[in-house]
């Protein structure tokens, strides 16, 4: 599986290259790249539960959702042909977008009724570098990816998923506080996502995930509106993996907007897997602060645990996150002092600091 899922990988992003270039021109492109991240661009946006599920007005995970579909394949060309006219930094950009890009138009074109069909697919993803050193581990890298694309061929309602990690409640962005059980096969997912239509609150998904595991998934999100500044949200789910077998997660956020420049977040979260036959349980609370000059800090305190051979806590954790968009509008610097405590040591006291390079893209 692994095999094939880094040829996957190689196939999603240098592909498109063996038989196309871009061509040549000094035309200008269109910068409609994606631009917000913990609501450093847009004011209400920070954190988000699972990318499939409902986003609050103000809290967002670090990835923009799929633009509207494109309607004229023209542009699909013209936006690709300057790539080697930039620095070297936006000409690697430029070629990763081309990349994603059309190999999603061309999965795209095996759905569509006729060639005259002028439906482009639209795509979204970032790239993030991590160096997590801690006391007691200085060689904690982290490299992490999510590309999601939408298929107007299919009519919208079938999204392709290709990432490293599943979207489930032990994503944790330091990854010293992943639990170890969970996380050892939870690195490789690659899933189409099926809906009825595009506003239905309920979800199927079929694909690979927790390394080799065929699997399968139903899940339905909703939210509820408690006031003007304070919604909930949730989501219910059942799984079946080959290996796992059947297995059941429930989320529940609610989510405050305080002030038009910060926010609180409260998460808890539950996951049953049939073969463990123990619950994993993480509560996590989050206040976001919007600076100025595109500048965002986070400060997380989370805690999870497993259900046996008691209700008991695993690992804990607190941190400060300072994010800036440096450069570029599709890229992003994140330092992060953190403390964390894990069972597996004595909850003896690591601390650290996460260093991150993050790119977003989005076409």
């Amino acid at each position: 599986m692994a095999v094939l899922y880094s040829a996957g990988i190689t196939m999603l992003l240098l592909g498109p290259y063996v038989n196309a270039e871009p061509a040549q021109s000094t035309e200008l492109v269109s910068t409609d790249v994606p631009v917000s991240t913990d609501a450093l661009v847009s004011k209400e946006s920070v954190t988000q539960v699972a990318q499939d599920e409902p986003q609050p007005p103000w809290l967002t995970d670090d990835e923009t959702a799929p633009p509207a579909p494109r309607t004229n394949s023209a542009t699909f060309e013209s936006r690709y042909r300057y790539c080697t006219e930039k620095a070297w930094l936006d000409d690697a950009y430029c070629y990763l977008n081309y990349g994603v890009d059309s190999t999603a138009n061309t999965i795209n074109s095996w759905f569509l009724h006729s060639r005259s069909d002028p439906s482009v697919a639209t795509t979204s993803g970032r790239l993030r570098f991590g160096w997590e050193p801690r006391s007691g581990d200085l060689s904690e890298f982290d490299l992490r990816f999510r590309i999601r694309a939408k298929l107007p061929g299919l009519k919208d309602r079938v999204e392709l998923l290709l990432s490293d990690e599943e979207d489930n409640i032990n994503q944790q962005d330091i990854k010293a506080a992943q639990n170890s059980d969970l996380s050892a096969n939870d690195r490789a997912v690659v899933a189409l996502q099926f809906k009825k239509n595009k506003e239905d609150h309920l979800s199927y998904r079929i694909g690979f995930g927790r390394g080799s595991q065929l699997y399968t998934r139903a899940r339905y999100n909703n939210e509820i509106s408690i006031s003007d500044a304070t919604k909930f949200y949730y989501y219910a789910e059942a799984n079946y993996y080959s290996g796992d077998k059947f297995g059941f997660e429930v989320d529940g956020v609610v989510s405050t907007q305080i002030s038009p420049n910060t926010a609180f977040e409260l998460t808890n979260s539950f996951q049953y897997r049939d073969n463990r036959e123990d619950w994993y349980w993480r509560h996590e609370a989050r206040y976001l602060v919007l600076g100025k000059n595109d500048t965002s800090y986070l400060f997380t305190a989370m805690i999870d645990g497993l259900s046996r051979p008691v209700y008991r806590k695993e690992s804990m954790l607190v941190s400060a996150r300072y994010k800036r968009r440096i450069l570029r509008e599709w890229l992003y610097l994140e330092i992060e002092p953190f403390i964390v405590w894990l069972r597996e040591e004595d909850f003896r006291t690591s601390f650290g600091i996460a260093l991150r390079a993050e790119v977003h893209f989005s076409t």
